[in-house]
């Protein structure tokens, strides 16, 4: 990979999760919205126009939500740091993830949405 890294955008891919830090916040799946930047070298892909040569962003989508869907958590910070380790470990041309996980606080009705955002390397 050079040292140019080149960003794979993914942007509100809704999900049903069931997160939260009181168990009845859990019981039922709430919308979650995930955006992926994939920091990535695409002149090879763009240069041949192949898809071969590209970060499978289809896959990457269906990634997010079959991960984000599966379980439970408490924190969003634990499902934002487990989407951004799947990502990597799937996708090898992917140098690095941002994946930032957000959601409406059902504790928080004055405020329309909280998010956590991580960077996660190779």
């Amino acid at each position: 990979m050079s040292a140019m890294s080149d960003i794979v955008r993914l942007t509100g891919v809704a999900c049903r999760v069931r997160v939260g830090v009181p168990a009845a916040e859990r019981r039922r799946r709430q919308r979650v919205l995930v955006d992926a930047a994939l920091e990535t070298d695409v002149r090879r892909a763009a240069a041949r126009d192949d898809f071969r040569e590209a970060v499978d962003y289809q896959a990457v989508e269906r990634l997010l939500r079959a991960e984000a869907e599966s379980g439970e958590r408490a924190l969003v910070e634990t499902l934002a740091e487990r989407l951004a380790a799947a990502v990597l470990r799937a996708q090898p041309r992917v140098a690095a993830a941002t994946v930032r996980v957000r959601k409406t606080p059902a504790a928080m009705p004055g405020t329309r949405e909280v998010s956590v955002e991580v960077r996660r390397t190779r």
